[in-house]
């Protein structure tokens, strides 16, 4: 096996940031876990020993009703101990057996969480036939509700999603081929549909096909890598062709700039635009919509909507209480120098992109009416917070997030006749009850003119 390693926040990502507001955000609270330790790297803090006594009743769980006992699942971990070990960066303070245990302790932890069975296809197609309440049904997880309490359970699944927290994947693989027999890819993609449905809050969405996905070209290294690969899928630009003008608009700019038509004060699409938040926006004629695509990447830019207004399509997203961890996690890995991401950082393009959306509560609320926002924290300005606390390192973004705010610059914003137009619409049709005071002010200046006429 090839050996990748699993990685560690760095410590510049760790220091405390000031907001423009004067708020100090205590960066250990976003890479730490609060109630379980998976891996070396957090294992044996005080503040984790509740779950962490607990974890022998979940080897218990994991191998109940099976042949295999807990010692075959050890042995075959420490036929491979030196893998495993060489996956982590430190761990010489524990023997081959004690970080076996450890190992396996931890997998069956994350495994009996998931719920991972041998009737899957079963289980999915009763979420599918009578809904999400079905995974409530779940001996294992009122097992660890009860042992645990609703408020450590809901708390495990942001500790899984810690870059530093993470078992390798093929400790997960192997104990549910020996326990269920389920193949490697098969579990793969369990685990691509479990995330993919957790994350867009959809327990109905299709996973894309696996051509769209993108893979690495090996096999995951941890549950974080497969999270990341599952909302990141689609296209950067719309695959649609031919008469679809969303994806002919930086044609149309090309030409119109190879024309002579292209402002004198233009600059380059790094640094000729200053993006606007959602009002802003929508002073100027442009809404914000959900584009009922299930991906990070599903911005796009419809500029000839109507002759009063664009529109900017935004992927649907859930922010709770672990948004904020959530992607400061996934920005880490991104710009971690063990992964793969030097020139796709797709999850940092999309949290700066959102970052210069939302600014305000009353950004918020705009997102939040057209379901674009779904807010978990209860106040808009708790979430407008969450986004300003996440640091995106001032990263150069060449992507889809790019083109859109580039075209939103030179193809609306900063044409005097659309802002004319967004303005009537601000004024005159903001409302039904503005229309009918127009439609009505026409009819009556219509009839004036008629009795003046045939008064002459």
């Amino acid at each position: 096996m090839a050996t990748r390693v699993m990685q560690i926040v760095p410590l510049l990502m760790r220091e405390d940031k000031e907001s423009d507001d004067g708020i100090v955000f205590n960066r250990n609270d976003d890479y730490d876990p609060k109630v379980v330790s998976l891996g070396p790297y957090h294992h044996g803090k005080r503040k984790l020993k509740f779950v962490e006594d607990y974890k022998p009743q979940a080897v218990e769980m994991f191998i109940e009703g099976h042949s295999t006992t807990e010692d075959e699942y050890l042995n075959k971990i420490l036929e491979n101990i030196g893998y495993v070990r060489s996956c982590y960066l430190d761990c010489e303070k524990y023997d081959c057996d004690a970080f076996a245990q450890m190992m396996l302790r931890d997998a069956c932890f994350i495994l009996n969480y998931i719920n991972v069975t041998d009737d899957s296809p079963k289980r999915d197609a009763m979420i599918e036939r009578l809904g999400t309440a079905v995974t409530d049904d779940s001996p294992k997880r009122d097992a660890m509700i009860e042992r645990l309490g609703t408020a450590v359970y809901n708390s495990i699944i942001r500790d899984m999603c810690l870059l530093e927290n993470q078992v390798p994947f093929w400790i997960l693989e192997m104990l549910v081929g020996l326990r269920y027999g389920k193949k490697g890819d098969e579990f793969v993609k369990d685990m691509e549909k479990y995330f993919f449905r957790r994350f867009f809050n959809d327990q109905e969405a299709e996973l894309p096909k696996a051509d769209k996905i993108n893979k690495l070209g090996m096999e995951p290294l941890h549950l974080l890598e497969i999270f990341r690969r599952v909302i990141v899928t689609g296209h950067d630009r719309d695959p649609s062709g031919g008469g679809d003008h969303r994806c002919n608009i930086g044609n149309l700019v090309k030409r119109l700039e190879n024309s002579g038509c292209r402002s004198k004060d233009d600059t380059s699409s790094y640094h000729g635009y200053v993006f606007r938040s959602v009002t802003d926006l929508k002073s100027k004629g442009i809404d914000c919509r959900a584009s009922g695509n299930n991906s990070l990447k599903g911005v796009r830019f419809n500029p000839y909507e109507s002759w009063l207004s664009a529109k900017l399509m935004i992927p649907p997203c859930r922010v709770t209480a672990h948004t904020r961890a959530f992607f400061m996690n996934m920005i880490a890995y991104e710009f971690s120098p063990y992964s793969n991401f030097l020139y796709d950082k797709s999850v940092t393009a999309y949290v700066n992109f959102m970052k210069q959306l939302v600014v305000s509560k009353q950004d918020v609320k705009e997102l939040r009416n057209q379901r674009i926002i779904f807010n978990g924290l209860g106040s808009d300005e708790q979430v407008a917070k969450v986004f300003k606390a996440l640091n995106t390192y001032e990263i150069v973004d060449t992507s889809t997030y790019s083109a859109v705010m580039n075209n939103i610059e030179k193809q609306y914003y900063n044409s005097k006749g659309r802002t004319w137009m967004a303005d009537l619409k601000t004024t005159y049709f903001n409302g039904p009850w503005s229309i009918v005071a127009l439609a009505g002010s026409i009819f009556l200046l219509c009839l004036t003119i008629v009795q003046t006429f045939y008064a002459a």
